[in-house]
């Protein structure tokens, strides 16, 4: 059992998960009362932690159990100092850990954890680094706001550098901070470096459950939470100079790493821009409903007006919202009309009335809400309760327009249905699930949010239900079965390594639209010489394969004609009138007695009886040539009529023939048994002891001088060919034995009752720009069918297909014509008789019948389906934009929250980086850079079996000069076959070796550095 594991290794990377919230310690009972919670979040700082906990845990109100402490560990692996641990056991200390990702997050999760705690009134802050001024700060910022309405409070720091307390003090100016014009004074004058002072944002009281968060920024996040507050609200805000709340310490990571990094200074002059545009609006009585991170939203008679701060959003990106956003599409965010004023976009929209989601959203109400958008390849990104309403008809709709809307992609899609869910149907916080670092992988995170992979897999199938339905057997069956006819083949010793094959493909040609009253299967016993005798004989095969033909359902009847002689002198006396002959084969070796034994023993008045080897060919599935044949056979003197051969033109040809002229078709023709019967005695001669004449011959003579008929002609559309003995060793036989049951014979075979050998046979060759490679066995009819509907599905139509059936059998793939209908057109049907394997079938289709060196290969399997209409003009595109590889998105229901997006740069480093995944798309000119080698194990003495995925992704991925994934939603569904433990062990050790490989770009490379100028032109 090999070690190598086709997932790649973990990395830190961003991805979509909770926050993974681990409760480690918890307060104890005496503080289970307490209003206010000192909230002090870390990562990373186990040393600066010991002293903010000393500063906290010395606080009037913790000692008088009004106050607890609780310690947020953010995504720290770390072993606590002995007295930072002591301090953590303090019975008033509750200590978590999550993953929340920046340090606005983390405070936003102390929040979100205050807001669950019932007793909790206020909420305090204090950074890791930083320290209470005295005992007594949070008492006094406490009893600031005890017993009000208000929101929060804000109080007064020292600052502390290189472990010196500076002498400037940072007292909050009621004055200053509670008038909006003022505090968009002092915000212009630290953002542009006029003095040191900022806003007091570290000294932060909130009460619980307001709803207010930090915004997800790396720098002056607090500045943005308190500027909001003080403006919003500067009547519930408390300022509190006296007593200083805490010392802030200008010498943490963050805050080093944020000066010296252009965002500190950009984030505070866009801050000293809003602050005064806030305070702008705010003078001039506007009805602000909304002061966000793009722009400021405010009611103006009746519309809603967005106002976008010029970093916000560009021209391109208006542009961009309003073709993605244009007004044809049923989208469940409002209409909006655009405008630049003095050089600010804006956009108007009426106002209705609405409300902002609470807890949980209806689930219907969500789904519709997603089934909208994925059907017009639109995302809104920016998920939470803020961004959302339900309109007056139950409708949910997103509202906050800009760049947070983008064209749909799947990994796009599977987060707005997963934020979306754990709001809407879990009832979490907005923040519980966002975009974070983690070591995890993105589907194991979210298989671990409670019933979502259900709910995605159930919203998928809704989407799409021509995917996902129960499918009935779409296999054509007759729709009348004659009551007069039986179909009769004749079989022989000689005929055991065809039989079954011969068998199949001659009752699964003739069975449709009419079927027989019965199929009967006649085997001469001879064993000795036959007449142009091509095989041994081998009777105990032939009998097997009969009675198996049986048991399956193919045949009803197997006749064995007897041997003794009293039956055959019976027989004779009844045909020929004679009387003392026993043999049951002619002077020339020719069967005699099974053939006419055989016809006695049929009960209906015509038989359809051929030789085992004729091979049937169907223009049209419709035609019933069986009503043709039984027309032509109501005139009275007409006693057989022979089947159609294959002929130039698809005119009907009336059936013709005087009396005598054609003799019964002995190869493949209809009889009337009765009218023949009637005739009986017919001369036949004796020469010894064998008899000279075949039946049809000796009724040829009979009909002549009665004057009876048997005719040729009728439809051509049904036809057959009998290939001689003495070219049934010749290869092609199988493929025209193929093309004639499509009714695809060459030119060189029309006319011909006999096969016509040649280089002729040879399956049609495609040039299209586009050609879908469906290739496999045995698959089910319904999900065969499902696949070519999703062609047929396809709003451009200009391609072709190449569906290869490797060794099914006629009994299973005798109906693939009709399943593929109109496609069958633009389709090169191969159904071979013996098993190929993969890597043959990829070379047949690629190299030998693809001839357009720039031709998508576009390989679908035959169990799966497209999930777009649009698949082939997104690829036309990506074609003329020059790719050479490309994929598209795969959706797997037994794994449906995965996504499978390749990674070209390295994928033997990363166990093939999803460049296996479908949708596969290549030019044949790219295939064919791969020797062909390189697709056989290590001693080159076969081919893989299996993981033709990775066998031909992976070094294409590796030569390709352009690949590209399109992503515009699942493309592929792709429902994978359960295989034990074996088969996946052997698939490992398979994908193992392949991987370790050379990488062809570096052979391609080192030719390239040895190749002689002189080479160049060749």
């Amino acid at each position: 059992m090999t070690n190598f594991n086709t997932r790649a290794p973990s990395k830190y990377s961003e991805i979509l998960c909770d926050r993974n919230l681990q409760h480690v310690l918890s307060s104890t009972a005496e503080f289970e009362n307490a209003e206010v919670v000192i909230a002090i979040a870390h990562k990373k700082q186990a040393q600066d932690l010991s002293r903010a906990l000393k500063s906290a845990l010395n606080q009037t109100l913790v000692k008088k159990h009004i106050a607890r402490i609780v310690v947020l560990n953010d995504s720290s692996e770390i072993t606590w100092p002995s007295e930072t641990e002591a301090l953590l056991h303090h019975p008033s200390v509750t200590l978590l850990s999550a993953e929340c990702g920046s340090p606005a997050r983390a405070r936003n999760l102390l929040l979100d954890w205050a807001d669950t705690q019932p007793k909790l009134q206020w909420v305090a802050r204090l950074d890791a680094d930083d320290e209470l001024f005295s005992t007594n700060s949070l008492e006094g910022l406490w009893n600031s706001v005890r017993g009000t309405s208000s929101k929060a409070a804000i109080g007064s720091n020292k600052l502390r550098k290189d472990g010196e307390i500076l002498p400037e003090d940072n007292i909050a100016d009621p004055k200053e901070l509670n008038d909006h014009f003022q505090l968009a004074g002092l915000i212009e004058k630290f953002a542009s470096g006029r003095q040191q002072r900022e806003l007091p944002s570290c000294n932060l009281m909130l009460r619980t459950n307001l709803g207010l968060r930090y915004p997800n920024i790396r720098s002056a996040e607090d500045h943005w939470l308190v500027t909001r507050l003080l403006m919003l609200h500067p009547s519930d805000i408390v300022i509190c100079p006296f007593p200083i709340y805490a010392i802030y310490s200008l010498d943490g990571e963050d805050t080093k790493q944020n000066k010296s990094n252009e965002s500190w200074r950009d984030q505070r002059n866009r801050l000293a821009y809003v602050a005064r545009t806030w305070s702008t609006l705010l003078g001039t009585k506007r009805h602000l409903l909304g002061m966000g991170m793009e722009g400021a939203v405010w009611l103006q008679h009746n519309q809603v007006v967005k106002e976008f701060y010029p970093w916000a959003i560009s021209d391109a990106e208006v542009q961009e919202l309003k073709a993605l956003l244009s007004s044809g599409k049923d989208i469940p965010i409002p209409k909006v009309r655009w405008r630049k004023c003095d050089g600010l976009w804006q956009y108007q929209t009426a106002y209705e009335s609405s409300t902002i989601p609470g807890g949980k959203i209806a689930k219907q109400a969500i789904v519709q809400y997603l089934k909208k958008l994925y059907q017009t390849g639109v995302s809104t990104l920016n998920i939470k309760r803020d961004n959302l309403i339900v309109t007056a008809n139950g409708e949910l709709q997103y509202i906050d327009i800009g760049k947070d809307i983008k064209p749909l992609t799947t990994s796009y899609f599977r987060d707005m249905c997963a934020r979306l869910y754990s709001i809407g149907i879990l009832g979490n916080k907005d923040e519980e699930l966002v975009r974070r670092k983690s070591w995890r992988r993105q589907d194991d995170a979210l298989k671990a949010l409670p019933g979502f992979e259900q709910f995605y897999s159930e919203l998928l199938t809704l989407l799409h239900p021509q995917c996902a339905e129960s499918f009935s057997d779409p296999v054509p069956t007759a729709s009348f079965k004659s009551d007069s006819v039986t179909l009769f083949i004749k079989a022989c010793g000689q005929d055991a390594d065809v039989l079954t094959e011969q068998v199949t493909h001659i009752v699964t040609q003739l069975s449709y639209p009419v079927t027989f009253t019965k199929k009967v299967l006649l085997i001469d016993p001879h064993r000795g010489e036959f007449l142009r005798q091509y095989a041994d004989a081998n009777l105990a095969s032939v009998i097997q394969q009969a009675k198996k033909l049986k048991d399956d359902g193919l045949i009803d009847t197997v006749l064995v004609a007897p041997a003794d002689s009293e039956t055959i002198v019976t027989t004779y006396e009844r045909w020929f009138s004679q009387s003392d002959c026993t043999e049951t084969h002619t002077t020339s070796n020719a069967p005699l007695f099974p053939q006419i034994w055989g016809f006695d023993q049929i009960t209906t008045p015509y038989v359809l009886q051929c030789d085992l080897d004729v091979l049937v060919g169907r223009r049209s599935w419709q035609h019933d040539y069986i009503a043709d044949m039984l027309y032509a056979c109501e005139p009275e003197d007409v006693l057989a009529v022979g089947f159609n051969i294959p002929k130039s033109h698809p005119h009907f040809n009336p059936y013709h023939g005087e009396p005598g002229e054609f003799a019964p078709e002995v190869r493949f023709g209809l009889l009337d048994l009765n009218r023949i019967r009637n005739q009986l005695p017919i001369d036949n001669s004796q020469s010894g002891d064998r008899l000279t004449l075949t039946w049809h011959r000796a009724l040829q003579a009979a009909m002549g001088l009665r004057g009876l008929r048997a005719v040729r002609g009728g439809d051509s559309r049904s036809y057959y060919v009998h290939p001689r003995n003495e070219h049934k060793h010749l290869s092609e036989l199988t493929i025209a034995r193929d093309l004639i049951a499509q009714g695809r014979e060459p030119a060189e075979q029309h006319e011909q009752f006999d096969w016509i050998p040649g280089k002729h046979w040879k399956y049609k060759q495609r040039h299209e720009a586009i050609v879908f490679l469906l290739k496999g066995r045995y698959t089910e009819h319904a999900l065969l069918k499902r696949s070519l509907d999703s062609l047929r599905s396809q709003t451009n139509q200009n391609f072709g297909i190449i569906l290869i059936d490797d060794a099914s059998g006629a009994a299973h793939n005798w109906c693939y014509p009709m399943l593929l209908d109109e496609l069958e057109a633009k389709t090169t049907l191969v159904r071979h008789c013996t098993h190929a394997g993969r890597m043959p079938n990829f070379l047949l289709a690629i190299k030998e019948i693809c001839q357009d060196p720039q031709t998508l290969i576009a390989v679908l399997d035959q169990d799966d389906c497209l999930m777009q209409a649009s698949v082939v003009d997104e690829l036309l595109d990506a074609k003329q934009q020059g790719a050479d590889l490309i994929q598209m998105p795969m959706y797997r229901p037994n794994k449906p929250i995965n996504l499978y997006r390749p990674d070209y740069t390295n994928p033997r480093k990363a166990a093939g980086a999803n460049v296996w995944s479908h949708l596969r798309v290549f030019t044949k000119a790219l295939f064919d850079q791969v020797p062909e080698d390189y697709f056989k194990r290590k001693d080159n003495s076969e081919w893989f079996d299996t993981v033709t995925d990775y066998l031909t992704m992976l070094p294409m991925s590796e030569l390709a000069k352009n690949p590209v994934y399109l992503d515009s939603g699942y493309t592929y569904w792709h429902l994978r076959k359960y295989y034990g433990q074996d088969e996946r062990d052997r698939e490992d050790q398979l994908i193992e070796e392949l991987i370790s490989k050379p990488s062809l770009s570096q052979l391609v490379q080192m030719l390239v550095e040895r190749m002689p100028e002189s080479f160049e032109d060749n």
